[in-house]
Order: structure tokens, then sequence, then C-alpha cells
């Protein structure tokens, strides 16, 4: 066991990690359609530029400057889905091991975009006709779960 495990804040990370989630989802829903858009730019014709000087003398090479923008992008695009491949590996599993209170908890409290935390316990409170004590504490105890699931009981 590493010592970093002392120091790294695994609640604060499992907040994170449920934000992350739409990002990720994102990145791995639109990935076949941005990788056609980068090659399809790849892959057009310029226009030809009518001018005074011969073309030989340009040392600027549009056709060149477009193929390694293309190459550039597409790694990029490559690296942002492995990377969203490898959060779903390890998020996922953990996720799916919650029970379906702990699911809506965790996602009016964190994963609603544009709402605050307040909101959401107001959601959990309604739903569950609950004191915000209470709901305060299922959504603590639902991160805590998520966060034993997703880090393990390292001390």
């Amino acid at each position: 066991m590493s010592i970093m495990w002392n120091y790294l804040d695994k609640r604060r990370a499992t907040i994170a990690a449920l934000k992350d989630y739409d990002g990720m989802k994102f990145i791995i829903d639109s990935y076949r359609d941005d990788l056609k858009q980068v090659k399809e730019q790849m892959m057009s014709i310029n226009s030809p530029q009518y001018g005074f000087a011969p073309s030989g003398t340009k040392k600027d090479n549009p056709t060149e400057h477009r193929l390694l923008h293309g190459i550039s992008q597409t790694a990029k695009l490559n690296e942002r889905y492995q990377q969203a491949q490898l959060y779903f590996k390890w998020f996922e599993p953990a996720w799916d091991e919650l029970s379906e209170d702990e699911h809506f908890i965790l996602d009016v409290c964190y994963r609603t975009p544009h709402q605050s935390m307040n909101e959401g316990l107001t959601i959990v409170m309604n739903k569950y006709f609950i004191a915000k004590t209470t709901a305060y504490n299922r959504k603590n105890k639902a991160l805590d779960h998520l966060t034993l699931l997703l880090y393990g009981a390292h001390h």
C-alpha cells in the first residue's frame, strides 16, 4: 500500500468523479462523430490560390498544415476517448453496486447541472418526506458508500 492513500481526500475525489460522469459520457458518445469531422477536414481540398508569385516559392504549405493539425486533433481525441473508457471501467462497477435511492440522491445532489446542493437536498426531502438533516445524512451515507466502493477502505 502506498503512503499517498493517507493524503488523498477520497470523498472530494468521489464528488469530482460524480461531476465528471456526464462529460465522460459525452466524450464516449461523440467520439466517432468528432473523429469523422477531423478526418473530413484533413481530406478537404483547398480552393486554388491565385496570386502573382509562383506557387513553388511559398514556404507555408496549407495542405501540410491541415494534415498536421488533423493528426494532432486525432491524437487528442484518441487520448480523451481512452481516458473516458478508463473512467467508466473504474466508475461504473462501483456505481452499479449502489441502490436506486442512492443513485437518485447522488444524482440530484451532485450530477444535476446548474443545481446547488441545497436544491438537491430539497428534492430529496420532498421525495422521501424527510427533514433536511435526514436528507443530508442520507446524502452523506450514499456518498460514503460510493467512496468506499471506488477507493476501498485504505487507512
